[in-house]
This record gives structure tokens, C-alpha cells and sequence, in this order.
């Protein structure tokens, strides 16, 4: 399986090499060279008519692996990823190691597969009340692109009008396709989202999270899509398909 991190302005700040060395950084063409410097060759090089939209880049990170493959993709600000314990609380979890963590990941693909689904991940919070005890596993819940692991199929691509909701469109275009995404709500990552230099944050902009919220709505419907502007960027996703 291909792990790739998309990076962008942080050719000397990319959190998630620090546990996780052996990713693989997807990196636009006029900031390879700064890039290698500091980590090396191990460069999925992303052409520069994909910079400002993120549905280009996950595109063409997709593009890059054979159709059945499954490819992940993480943030590089992700600081650590783990699972939290057998009771609730900010101290009641387990952090994975390199090793841990490609073992998961490989568990977890298996269970996908067995499953019959072609995309999951793990919960979006770190916040242990969002940790469902007695629902560890969902299959109808959210799994953004801060970590995401998909199978490439064909008939579900990136969605380029949707350069920053680009997450929550492939989510919804998966759970249409097989009813079902696996996610683990007992593990957990640990990002700098918008709060570090970089990314995302770095063309972000109000008027066009609108605009994105817009195009989203249009696509799914206003009873799937839920808008809370300004007060969230994000929107809330109510899930077409019953059950956890």
C-alpha cells in the first residue's frame, strides 16, 4: 500500500516524518528540490497546476497507483495516531509506534475488504467523548482526508470544483457506491489543522468556503449537507444510509 502525505510550504516542518519516516511526501514541482534537502528522494512529485485545490492534489495522488490499489492518505502535520483504552478519558489511550501503525494499517485494510467497502479510516476527533464505547467500529459515519484510505475503483474520482470539501464529496461518493464506510471510532489522530503555517490554511478564505458549501450542497442535497456558516467551516454530514 502506498502512504502518501500531501505537503505544502513545510519543507522543514513535516510533523508526521517524525514517527512515521518511511511516507511518502507528495509535493508540488517548484518546492521538490527545497523538499529534498531535509527528507530525501522518497517524493510523489505533484505537477503546479494542482496547487490552491486539494481535490487535484488527492487526484492526482490517486492517479499515481494502479486501479485496485488501496493508497493512504494523511496530513503532514499529524503528530500521532493511536486508540484510546477500555475507559473514557484524556489519559486512557495508546499511542502506535512505526510498527504498531503499519500493522493496523494493514488490519484494517483486510477488514474493509471483508467488509465490502473501498474506503476507510478512523474518528475525526481526538476527543475521547466522541470515542462511542460501545460503538467501536461505524459504517456510516464521516472519514475525512486528514486520514483516509481508499481503494481506487472506477466511476469515483475527486471532484476539482471542490478544492477544500473535496473530503466529505468522496466519503459520500464511496458510502453511495457500497452503503457502507468502515471507520474506527476507538482510534484517534492528533493534527495542527489550520493552526500551523502551511496547507490548506494558506488559501483558505471565507468567501470561498461558501462558495465550496455552495457546490457541496448542490451535489448531495441541503437534508444530507447541513451549513452552519460563519460559525464552522465544516459541514454537518447526515448520513442517507441508516445505521451506526
Amino acid at each position: 500500500m502506498l502512504i502518501v502525505s500531501p505537503s505544502y510550504k513545510r519543507a522543514n516542518d513535516v510533523k508526521i516524518k517524525t514517527w512515521l519516516p518511511d511516507v511518502t511526501l507528495a509535493v508540488h514541482e517548484f518546492e521538490v528540490a527545497e523538499y529534498k534537502k531535509t527528507y530525501g528522494d522518497n517524493i510523489l512529485v505533484l505537477p503546479d497546476e494542482t496547487r490552491g485545490n486539494m481535490a487535484k492534489v488527492r487526484q492526482a495522488i490517486l492517479d499515481s497507483v494502479p486501479s485496485g490499489e488501496w493508497v493512504c492518505m494523511m496530513d503532514d502535520d499529524i503528530q500521532e495516531v493511536g486508540y484510546f483504552g477500555k475507559s473514557i478519558g484524556l489519559g486512557n489511550h495508546e499511542t502506535y509506534d512505526t510498527e504498531q501503525f503499519m500493522e493496523f494499517m494493514d488490519k484494517g485494510t483486510m477488514m474493509a475488504e471483508e467488509v465490502g467497502t473501498t474506503l476507510w479510516g478512523i474518528n475525526v476527533s481526538y476527543d475521547p467523548r466522541f470515542y462511542r464505547e460501545y460503538t467501536p467500529l461505524s459504517f456510516s459515519s464521516p472519514v475525512l482526508g486528514t486520514f483516509c484510505v481508499q481503494k481506487k475503483v472506477k466511476g469515483i474520482q475527486y471532484d476539482a470544483r471542490l478544492g477544500l470539501k473535496e473530503d466529505y464529496d468522496i466519503f459520500l461518493q464511496h458510502l453511495h457506491r457500497n452503503h457502507k464506510v468502515l471507520r474506527f471510532n476507538s482510534h484517534y489522530y492528533i493534527a495542527g489543522h489550520l493552526t500551523v503555517q502551511g496547507g490548506c490554511g494558506a488559501y483558505r478564505v471565507m468567501e470561498e468556503e461558501e462558495k465550496q458549501m455552495g457546490i457541496l450542497q448542490k451535489k448531495w442535497g441541503k437534508r444530507v449537507v447541513r451549513s452552519n456558516l460563519p460559525k464552522s467551516t465544516n459541514p454537518r454530514i447526515k448520513s442517507p444510509v441508516a445505521g451506526v
